[in-house]
């Protein structure tokens, strides 16, 4: 138990050296590129775009929605595939992005009308999305979204 204590110690001591706010990879901060990626992959909600959610998430993506349900990537995708998810208006703001070497933190809030599954998933919410950089490019891999009460 001491070692644990210990390593998470020095773990916790080191880890801010590690953060990588000016990453650059083909002329972009690594913040600048998620920052886009986080616009990019709001229009591809918006718009019903399936393929570009698709290359965008791990295939071990897992979001667990404002009615705390836990989806797949697989499942995400279908339902926008099968038109099952279908947003009006979607809306991003106040994005806090840290980027940990290979790894990153989105927070965020999001104002969206819309429906999943015959279920209402308007609202107003914070989020909170993990990306991590695989052979050069930048994937969420979670998500965890909390709706705010009014």
């Amino acid at each position: 138990m001491k070692y644990a204590l210990t390593i998470a110690g020095v773990f916790l001591t080191i880890a801010p050296a590690f953060a990588d706010n000016d990453s650059h990879a083909g002329g972009k901060s690594a913040v600048e590129t998620i920052r886009m990626l986080e616009e990019e992959r709001n229009q591809a909600i918006l718009h019903g775009d399936a393929t570009s959610l698709e290359r965008m998430t791990s295939d071990d993506y897992t979001f667990i929605t404002l009615r705390g349900e836990m989806l797949t990537k697989d499942e995400i995708v279908r339902n926008f595939r099968s038109v099952a998810a279908k947003y009006q208006s979607r809306e991003i703001s106040n994005l806090n992005i840290r980027v940990y070497g290979n790894s990153a933190v989105v927070t965020g809030r999001a104002v969206q009308k819309g429906a999943e599954n015959g279920k209402d998933y308007s609202g107003d919410y914070w989020f909170t999305r993990v990306y991590v950089n695989q052979g050069g490019r930048w994937v969420t891999v979670a998500l965890q979204t909390t709706l705010i009460k009014k």
